[in-house]
């Protein structure tokens, strides 16, 4: 399937910068950590209530890089790690919504110490895969899962205590959510909470420096930014034909760090299949004809970036300005990441929601000016 081909080779380009396991010249750690989960899918539809039968199990591995030189973005965000993890489990009812398997990037936050123990906090975002997703006349209790292909996020609070020069013990309580973002229906995705236990080990290991806090150097950089994304999505369950979507967006950042932005932008969005999403099958009209205006969106938003390197993380939130179609909620939000190409010019993927309701996956090409 051409998005799902397209959403892969954007995210293996994210990659790169933040998994490349180069040498060990910037006085680099590399670690691989192994980890089980057990926890319980929370049941956020009444359905999964009462199908469910079993706790939420599996694990995941983790390859770590921390890199401590001064002047490279991580002392500006006291030295996280970052690197690239597999993760597996089980949905709580194996013969409904079967397994679930993601690989994301992650990055790792200090929080505090306490002599040995290190306590952290954690984002990942990517790629996941449900080995059981929806099927007429075959799996049709799956309303959780539409495709085999999803996005995953995750968060979760580190314990880390070493019991060795090489070996440390790990813990965790981490929240997983996995859903693909409307581009097939069903789609209420699922989550689970998770509590971890496993083992750290180091691969190159190295002496952290005395750490001093550092704060990134100011900015009054102000700069443009246009993107051009496309993505496609199921608008409605009982119309399982897919839709083409898309926006193009132009933003006018203001710098107040070397790290941070905020924003202002202007959006035209083209939510496919626009009048089916915005309405119940019962008040469908089956005689009604719908034309490209009436899937056409304008609005206004504000966003805030954080860069890591040539990795940039946003959030964005808006409002309609324009539509023939009335949307079932008056905002908007976007949560996403870029990744510098060459020059200005960038890829980048992200959700596109309808307040807490994701229309579809998008992803494309932008390029920055000003500075």
């Amino acid at each position: 399937m051409i998005h799902s081909k397209y959403l892969s080779i954007i995210f293996l380009l994210w990659l790169v910068p933040i998994v490349s396991f180069g040498g060990n010249k910037d006085s680099t750690r590399y670690a691989i950590e192994a980890k089980y989960h057990l926890g319980i899918v929370v049941p956020h539809h009444t359905s999964m209530t009462y199908l469910i039968n079993d706790y939420a199990r599996g694990g995941e591995i983790n390859l770590i890089r921390q890199r401590h030189r001064s002047g490279l973005w991580e002392s500006y965000l006291n030295r996280p790690e970052t690197g690239i993890g597999l993760w597996f489990s089980t949905f709580g009812r194996p013969d409904i919504y079967g397994e679930g398997f993601a690989i994301y990037p992650f990055i790792n936050f200090r929080l505090f110490q306490l002599g040995q123990l290190q306590a952290k906090s954690r984002v990942a975002l990517g790629l996941g895969f449900a080995n059981k997703p929806f099927e007429v006349g075959v799996n049709t209790y799956n309303t959780v899962f539409g495709s085999h292909l999803n996005a995953y996020i995750g968060f979760g609070f580190l314990l880390n205590y070493p019991v060795t020069d090489r070996v440390a013990l790990s813990g965790s309580f981490s929240l997983n959510h996995m859903s693909n973002g409307s581009s097939r229906k069903p789609n209420n995705g699922i989550n689970t909470a998770t509590f971890t236990l496993g083992a750290i080990y180091e691969l190159s290991p190295v002496k952290a420096p005395d750490y001093h806090p550092v704060s990134p150097p100011p900015s009054s950089a102000r700069e443009w930014l246009t993107t051009l994304s496309a993505g496609r999505n199921q608008a409605a369950a009982y119309n399982p034909t897919i839709y083409w979507s898309g926006s193009l967006t132009t933003t006018h950042l203001w710098y107040t760090t070397k790290t941070r932005a905020y924003g202002l932008g202007l959006d035209f969005i083209r939510f496919g299949g626009a009048p089916l999403a915005s309405k119940n099958f019962q008040d469908m009209d089956e005689n009604a004809v719908y034309s490209f205006k009436d899937e056409l969106y304008a609005g206004l938003f504000g966003t805030m970036e954080s860069h890591m390197g040539s990795t940039a993380l946003y959030i964005a939130a808006g409002g309609y300005l324009y539509h023939a179609t009335k949307p079932r909620q008056p905002v908007y939000a976007r949560l996403g990441v870029r990744q510098k190409l060459t020059g200005n010019l960038l890829a980048h993927f992200g959700i596109k929601a309808n307040f807490f309701t994701a229309e579809f996956i998008e992803f494309g090409l932008g390029y920055r000016w000003g500075r």
